[in-house]
């Protein structure tokens, strides 16, 4: 068994203890649904691969050797350097009037180094917090990690009368390293945590001057290895939310490999799809997954898979052969000819984690909830047959709109029937006009003039069902052709000549 998976029953009840705390800062689902996932194995699987960096402050100070602190944090700094991870990072910096340099190694490396490291005794003339950040802070700036933790363990005294940048909580000093440490790039978290070995307030209140995130974890120094414990645990959790939301947007990309650029594929081959998991830290779950374009008449020849679940940046390939190449199409005409399809994957994308990220770092998972892609061009044949439906609705739309023009030609160009006289005051008889049709009838008045003259007349626009009125356009040797309406069973004068309109009964036309 790997260091990596050596964890006590006290160390699964802390973790518990310590996630069941967060669950006050965000929403909580069913438990059943939550209790699926353990926290330790939700840990495992979303943890940032590169690991966390720590930096463990050990004040070495002449008053740490009341009491034992001192003998207590060299008998407990093993167990928590055992229980890193092997990516993990982690540098020891004994402290007292000055602090050593904060170098990152492994935590094989730092087992190995912890005797040469702290002191047999502590016999430093100072406790110098200041000091102590500053290396902190500049190792943790050049680590790769996305998530640093700094654990302080002290027996909470401040003390350095030399140092006029951190004499006192009013030093100059402490604002220089509360910018540096709130000066991280946003994808980066970073906590200090406080172990206090004896009664006293000053561990806290140098967290909360430096760091705009901290934690005091033990006041009584009588759970030290606890304490370090629920520190890696935390630092653990703010990983894993790191994580789940550096997975935003990201789900399951489509992907069709050996496809040819340039033309469609031919539908009679075999087609590789393959789903790749875009997410960095959670597994992806794809269901109800369908091949979306396939034609009338083109079906898949096997069946694809109720669900597929890939780990983080995993593929896999599906391959997809059609029964027939031949899609059937209703159209105007009868035929058969080459036709392309566009064939894209859908389905839900989802995480099977999705309850656990609500319940351990209460964070909603918002994935891409489709696979995201290119279609692929697929070449086939169609064999096309005339559509009945279709003709109909056409000929219906044709006739639609052929009614109403045909109305209005049959209002704009009216047939009249029936007879118009046309009697002047020296006339021996009145002239008749007989009406007949749409055509326009032209009369010849000289009969009725001393001198030549013309008169037309033709129907102009009127009510349905009914005779309509007429139009009379009169011209003489002597006067410019006038114009007059004449509707039926009227008479006119025009030209000096009374023009009476009779019609015959009327006609619905």
């Amino acid at each position: 068994m790997t260091n990596d998976n050596r964890r006590g029953a006290p160390r699964r009840a802390l973790t518990a203890l310590l996630a069941t705390g967060l669950l006050a800062l965000g929403p909580c689902p069913s438990a059943r649904a939550a209790d699926s996932v353990g926290l330790e194995s939700f840990l495992d699987t979303v943890v940032s691969p590169r690991g966390a960096s720590y930096a463990v402050l050990v004040d070495t100070s002449q008053s740490m050797a009341a009491d034992g602190s001192y003998d207590k944090v060299r008998a407990v700094l093993p167990t928590f350097l055992k229980s890193l991870r092997s990516k993990d990072r982690v540098c020891l910096i004994p402290f007292s009037d000055g602090a050593r340099a904060c170098e990152m190694v492994s935590r094989d490396e730092a087992l190995n180094e912890v005797d040469d490291i702290l002191p047999a005794r502590p016999d430093g003339p100072a406790s110098n917090f200041g000091r102590a950040f500053e290396q902190a802070l500049d190792g943790l700036q050049r680590t790769d990690t996305d998530v640093c933790g700094v654990l302080l363990l002290s027996d909470a005294e401040l003390r350095a009368p030399d140092d006029p940048r951190y004499r006192d909580f009013d030093a100059s000093g402490w604002s220089a390293l509360r910018k540096q440490a709130s000066g991280l790039p946003a994808d980066r978290s970073l906590t200090g945590y406080g172990i206090s070995l004896a009664p006293g307030a000053d561990v806290k209140n140098v967290l909360a001057k430096v760091f705009p995130s901290y934690r005091m974890l033990d006041t009584s120094g009588s759970r030290i290895s606890a304490a370090m414990t629920e520190a890696q645990d935390d630092t653990r959790l703010r990983q894993a939310a790191l994580s789940v939301a550096g997975d935003r947007g990201r789900g399951i990309s489509v992907s069709w490999p050996g496809t040819r650029k340039g033309g469609p594929v031919p539908a009679a081959s075999d087609i590789r799809v393959r789903l790749t998991a875009s997410t960095k830290a959670l597994p992806v779950r794809l269901t109800d997954l369908r091949v979306s374009g396939l034609p009338d008449g083109v079906a898949l020849a096997s069946g694809l898979p109720d669900s597929v679940e890939l780990g983080p940046g995993e593929s896999r390939d599906l391959d997809l052969s059609v029964r027939s190449a031949t899609a059937h199409r209703k159209g105007w005409t009868s035929g058969l000819g080459p036709e392309t399809w566009s064939l894209s994957v859908t389905g839900r994308v989802s995480t099977p984690l999705a309850a656990a990220a609500r319940r351990y770092v209460g964070k909603d998972v918002r994935l891409a909830g489709r696979p995201l892609g290119d279609p692929v061009t697929v070449g086939g044949t169609a064999r096309t047959s005339v559509d009945p439906l279709r003709w109909g609705v056409l000929s219906a739309a044709l006739l639609a709109a052929l009614v109403p023009y045909g109305l209005w030609l049959l209002r704009r160009h009216r047939p009249v029937l029936g007879t118009v006289s046309a009697d002047a005051v020296d006339a021996r008889q009145p002239l008749q006009i007989p009406l007949q049709g749409r055509r326009e009838v032209t009369a010849d008045l000289s009969s009725l003039l001393e001198s030549t003259g013309t008169v037309r007349i033709k129907s102009v626009p009127g009510p349905l069902g009914q005779q309509p009125p007429i139009r009379l356009r009169c011209r003489t040797a002597d006067r410019p052709e006038r114009e007059i309406i004449c509707p039926p069973g009227q008479t006119v004068l025009l030209c000096g000549i009374e023009f009476h309109y009779d019609s015959l009964p009327a006609q619905r036309l």
